[in-house]
């Protein structure tokens, strides 16, 4: 027997859920990219990556935040980077003779947002007059910011930079949100005004 028509419908609806998930998790992504004017973006064939300094990794309790800079992050980050560029046309080389190299940065912060809502005006009988008021609410959430840097092989200096920001109500970064904030950051590189690398 096939499944009934009520089993059908619930995971007709869970793939709806889903959909509208992944689209409210797109809208709430900020992308914003910076570039170099003068870098001939169409002379890139192939990337590298930096190593992190090893300061910025390792250091005192306070230094280094452990969800911004753990070796699962970078796993993943790294390949999700490399599967959108191989896409785009780019080879991945040895560092030293790559025509760019890569960089990234994660930053979390605590953020606050007020709301204030107005009640309205309303008559208190025993005291007399009219009264009202205004409620505020204040949330706290964790913003994400995820940079993605291209430094210029021969000139050794940042070509360009995409970032994306969003909530991050976990602290963690999985599989998903990166490949999410990497598509959606490399969708914007080359820039428009130099040519894709040859495919």
């Amino acid at each position: 027997m096939g499944p009934s028509a009520a089993t059908q419908g619930g995971r007709r609806l869970a793939a709806g859920l889903a959909a509208l998930a992944l689209l409210a998790g797109c809208a709430s992504v900020r992308v914003r990219t910076d570039y170099d004017r003068e870098v001939d973006f169409s002379r890139y064939r192939s990337y590298g990556w930096l190593e992190f300094p090893e300061g910025s990794r390792r250091g005192g309790e306070s230094e280094v935040n452990p969800f911004a800079y753990n070796s699962l992050l970078d796993k993943r980050v790294r390949q999700a980077v490399d599967r959108e560029l191989a896409a785009r046309g780019f080879q991945r080389a040895e560092s030293a003779a790559a025509d760019f190299r890569l960089n990234y940065h994660v930053i979390l912060r605590d953020k606050l947002v007020a709301s204030a809502s107005d009640f309205g005006a309303f008559h208190h009988p025993l005291r007399g007059g009219f009264f009202g008021g205004v409620d505020v609410q204040v949330m706290q959430f964790q913003e994400g910011t995820f940079v993605l840097d291209v430094i210029d092989g021969e000139h050794e200096q940042l070509a360009w930079r995409g970032w994306a920001v969003g909530r991050n109500p976990d602290g963690n970064y999985d599989e998903a949100e990166i490949q999410l904030a990497v598509r959606r950051i490399l969708e914007r590189f080359p820039p428009l005004s130099s040519a894709a690398p040859p495919r």
